[in-house]
């Protein structure tokens, strides 16, 4: 298939590009002008914006399928940003596919789109709170249901959710955990003793490359996360070891996390004290009866690319 990708140069959109490379479909990347667009190599480029729809309609001519996943992943930006980013931005990519005649759209949205202040223990897809916390959360949420609601006969949509997206390349949480490895340690909230779903950036690729494959009804909403379920503080003493920081550190219990983050008394944004103080865990079910989809990644293999990238990255042996 031939598969325009937005966001082509951020972590998500360049794993989603390298995995569809690979696996030898044909691939455009849509990049925004002075983006670093060097990791693409040979992969074809045009230079636009999510705010020109009929820029994103040209992209796509010729392309079977319109894979969505540009965005902003920062919780702390202005909810304009958010807003503009995911749903307007979403809306215009849907009108760009249906103008371009591409007969498929998979968005990429991610599991904060059921945030709350409270557990999600293997939540299917059909359990959502209320009002799910945060701007970003919101606007995810939106965007999914845009995405949802826009299929019809011949245009076929479809919305991923993985969990914290980790692995080579990551530009988004990576630099974070880093500074705060530096400055005594990846914080735990609560003991890090509640579950932590995670999705390595090769499992989401796969995840949408069975998207591209299935035949079951449009519309449909997908749990994409990884095979092994841990409690936060595993996957981050793991992920410190891997890469060579100090051990993770207490950012004491839940309830002052919260209170210190809303405050202002922390720099962890209360998105950040909810996906470490509360349980995140999906069933996945639907992903693997309707896409097929099982993780071909294990938390151990992913630890050691992660690590070898990382070297090479920081100039060590």
């Amino acid at each position: 298939m031939r598969c325009l990708v937005t966001g082509a140069t951020g972590f998500l959109g360049g794993g989603v590009v390298r995995g569809l490379w690979a696996a030898g479909h044909e691939v455009v990347a849509y990049v925004r002008e002075g983006s670093d667009s060097r990791a693409l190599r040979d992969v074809d480029r045009v230079v636009g914006d999510m705010g020109d729809p009929n820029r994103l309609a040209s992209a796509a001519a010729a392309c079977d399928v319109m894979v969505h996943a540009a965005g902003v992943a920062d919780p702390a930006a202005h909810p304009d940003t958010l807003g503009w980013a995911h749903v307007a931005g979403t809306e215009n990519a849907i009108n760009a596919a249906k103008q371009a005649g591409c007969r498929r759209f998979v968005h990429i949205s991610c599991a904060d789109a059921t945030m709350h202040d409270g557990p999600r223990s293997f939540w299917t897809e059909a359990e959502a709170p209320q009002r799910p916390y945060g701007e970003l959360a919101r606007t995810k949420l939106h965007s999914e249901e845009l995405a949802r609601v826009s299929g019809k006969q011949g245009f076929w949509t479809i919305a991923l959710r993985p969990g914290l997206v980790w692995g080579p390349s990551d530009t988004t949480h990576l630099p974070l955990w880093k500074a705060e490895a530096e400055s005594g340690g990846i914080r735990l909230v609560g003991g890090g003793k509640k579950l932590l779903a995670t999705t390595y950036i090769e499992n989401l690729a796969h995840a949408v490359q069975c998207a591209l494959r299935t035949t079951v009804t449009t519309g449909n909403v997908y749990y994409v996360v990884d095979t092994e379920l841990s409690v936060s503080r595993e996957f981050f003493t793991e992920l410190s070891e891997a890469l060579g920081w100090g051990p993770p550190k207490s950012a004491g219990p839940y309830w002052w996390a919260w209170f210190a983050s809303r405050a202002g008394l922390s720099s962890l944004h209360p998105t950040q004290v909810i996906r470490r103080g509360r349980t995140s865990a999906f069933d996945m079910s639907r992903a693997k009866q309707d896409l097929g989809y099982e993780p071909i990644v294990t938390r151990r293999q992913g630890l050691a690319e992660l690590a070898k990238w990382y070297r090479q990255v920081q100039g060590s042996p």
